[in-house]
């Protein structure tokens, strides 16, 4: 029997409450480099950044961790499904060594830092498995990945006896990668930043940067001078470089589950369709099975607790599952390339630096940006860079992936124009919908009890949103924009709120 899902999201690390709180920026600063975004990318490259000597401001719409670093599965390891395999198809077999040797130098960096922190730190083999036939695509794909790190010098191994309570056609391990709590982690991070003299600001939510350095940032409360800018958030919230069209957004969910069975003993991810991920987790006294999976673009395939639903019937077929503890989702972007996006954002802005696109892995690969990102601020090479420039072309293997996406954007868009979306009466708590009115499209949802009406139009290129009944939010399929059920921005690329219902202004317009 499949337990019941807890009735609102909320993800294991960030439900202990003990949140520091930074304030909301009120003044004007002056400082060498503003970092937007207080996930592993922005405050890892913060605190490399202020040991350097530079003075360093931190500025965060929201909270620590708030979006994909607060809602990882949090596993620290060169084997990460079939990644490998992936980039060599559409980067080349060079493109491997370079990816390897970022992930690897992200990883030194951030076991050495979380060694002296209270955060869950434990050891455990990464395992990519398949379940389907061993001559099927997936399988195939298992074995190159195992090629691949093996002609790395990784101490990969074969074999298929991987402690898992179901049947494995093939299977690769790497002994001795990591898992952590990533929250407290961060909030370290974000103390020695503001421990070193540096400025970190929550609840603060830039809305653009002046093109020529020195730049100034703009917030509602202050406004931040410096030389250098590192957009640090998971889609840049400027366009500059265009990367929102060379992205393919994904929302992915996770399940923490209370067993009544001995766990499995390493991190597991699989190469099939749906992809299932597996890890065991401190609870509150007691160890938790998360598993995770069921990805799919951003705003899409609604309703969206189904995966949620999915993926717990999933689990009780092969563990004694007592209970749903927590359920959450994360949002992640994968370039055309499967390479990340790393340093100056255009040609045009050579001091607004970005690192993202790290395709589920941002533990190891927000980390490895901030170390390139903190070079190049620093005028240091750094030569698996060169390859991950976020100014490259397309690559000619990568056009048949950056059109797919582009198609589907323009799907998206027309089909979210078109739909009728027929009003109709009463909403259940918990419920959105978008309806087409006399007055254009309107987004309407109740939440809690009360009722909110908000414009159906995206700011950012005019998507029409769809309804989360997952995480009771707004999100757009054409480049993952999120927003709140009273329309306040949750992710960016959008740093606007969803706009008035069409025609209120006509509505409350006085007479005379």
């Amino acid at each position: 029997m499949t337990p019941p899902l807890p009735p609102r999201s909320s993800s294991l690390w960030l439900d202990d409450g003990a949140a520091p709180t930074y304030p909301r920026l009120e003044q004007d600063l002056d400082v060498d480099v503003t970092v937007v975004g207080a996930g592993i990318t922005g405050l890892s490259t913060a605190v490399m950044l202020t040991r350097a000597g530079c003075t360093v401001a931190v500025l965060e719409a929201r909270h620590l961790a708030a979006t994909t670093s607060g809602r990882t599965t949090a596993k620290i390891s060169l084997l990460q499904g079939t990644r490998a395999a992936d980039v060599a198809r559409s980067a080349g077999r060079a493109a491997v060594d370079d990816h390897l040797a970022a992930h690897a130098a992200g990883m030194r960096w951030l076991l050495d830092r979380a060694a002296g922190v209270d955060c869950d730190l434990e050891r455990r083999p990464a395992v990519t498995y398949s379940t389907g036939p061993r001559d099927g695509s997936a399988a195939r794909t298992v074995r190159r990945e195992r090629e691949l790190l093996a002609g790395a010098g990784l101490p990969v191994t074969g074999g298929t006896d991987v402690g898992l309570p179901f049947a494995v056609s093939e299977a690769v391990t790497l002994p001795g990668q990591s898992q952590f709590d990533p929250v407290p982690y961060l909030r370290d991070l974000a103390a020695e930043v503001h421990g070193s003299g540096g400025a970190v600001h929550e609840d603060t939510r830039v809305r653009s940067v002046s093109w020529r350095a020195p730049h100034e940032v703009r917030t509602p409360g202050g406004r931040v001078r410096s030389r250098w800018v590192v957009v640090a958030t998971g889609l840049p919230i400027l366009e500059r470089g265009l990367h929102s069209t060379r992205m393919e957004p994904s929302r992915s969910y996770t399940l923490a589950l209370r067993c009544g069975a001995e766990l499995p003993a390493g991190m597991y991810l699989c190469a099939d369709s749906p992809t299932r991920s597996i890890r065991d987790a401190a609870g509150d006294g007691e160890r938790l099975l998360l598993v995770g999976g069921d990805g799919h673009r951003v705003g899409t395939t609604a309703p969206m607790l189904q995966h949620e639903r999915d993926l717990a019937g999933w689990a009780s077929r092969h563990w004694p599952v007592e209970a749903v503890v927590h359920r959450w989702s994360a949002q992640d972007y994968r370039t055309e390339d499967g390479l990340p996006f790393l340093g100056p954002i255009s040609p045009l802005s050579p001091q607004v630096l970005v690192g993202f696109g790290f395709a589920k892995w941002g533990m190891t690969g927000g980390t490895a940006a901030a170390v390139a990102l903190t070079d190049h601020v620093l005028g240091r090479t750094t030569p698996w860079a060169s390859r991950m420039r976020a100014d490259r072309v397309p690559r000619p293997r990568a056009l048949p992936t950056l059109a797919m996406a582009n198609g589907q954007v323009t799907r998206y868009l027309a089909t979210g124009w078109a739909r009728p979306d027929l009003p109709r009466d009463g909403l259940a708590d918990g419920e959105g919908r978008v309806e087409t009115t006399r007055r254009g499209k309107v987004a309407r949802c109740r939440v809690g009890g009360r009722a909110y009406e908000r414009s159906a139009v995206c700011p950012h290129l005019g998507g029409i949103v769809e309804w989360n009944d997952a995480e009771l939010s707004w999100d757009c399929p054409l480049h993952a924009s999120r927003f709140a059920p009273d329309g306040t921005v949750l992710e960016g690329p959008s740093t606007e709120p969803l706009g008035d219902p069409p025609g209120l202004a006509a509505v409350v317009r006085p007479r005379g």
